[in-house]
């Protein structure tokens, strides 16, 4: 009779948010794990909301300096713009993303990188979230949260936003201290 009462959950997409900081890589597990568990599709959305100019800053924290390089060399498009010294904001972001991918592909047979769509999107965060989620058809929302975030009672503004107008489910994953 108990089993009677347990819905049956099924996620088909999964929107993986990323602010390409190191809670979102934690998170990034999490929604791969996920997608791999439900066979899922996994959605990679990152909202530009900060100033173009501190991209560069920004992804070499993220990844170092050499690393980014290496990283913008691996990819091709990446590539070829990055020889000419032009690199957009957004094909930064779309390379992190892409990054975190590589990351986490491990060669098993049971654990692949499900089939992904990365999307770079300018705006708002909340809305631009809310926005991709409705139109990709997601069933569920992954974000990262960053250190000290969830301590105490506070939660970060966009988490408690996209929490309280989000129609799906919103997976919220603390960084991880490994």
């Amino acid at each position: 009779m108990e089993n009677q009462c347990i819905m049956s959950i099924e996620y088909k997409t999964i929107l993986f948010t990323s602010n390409l900081s190191a809670a979102s890589r934690t998170a990034f597990r999490h929604a791969l794990l996920l997608a791999n568990q439900f066979d899922a599709k996994l959605i990679l959305l990152h909202v530009m909301e900060r100033s173009p100019s501190n991209y560069e800053s920004y992804m070499i924290g993220l990844f170092g300096q050499e690393r980014l390089q290496q990283v913008l060399k691996n990819n091709t498009e990446e590539a070829k713009h990055a020889l000419v010294g032009k690199v957009t904001p957004k094909q930064m972001a779309r390379t992190a993303l892409s990054e975190f991918s590589k990351e986490n592909e491990t060669g098993e047979e049971n654990y692949v990188v499900p089939p992904s769509q990365i999307v770079v999107k300018e705006g708002g965060v909340v809305e631009v979230i809310l926005e991709q989620a409705a139109e990709k058809k997601c069933d569920l929302i992954v974000m990262g949260a960053s250190e000290g975030l969830l301590s105490s009672s506070s939660v970060g503004g966009n988490i408690k936003s996209v929490l309280k107008n989000s129609k799906i489910p919103v997976l919220v994953v603390p960084v991880s201290h490994e």
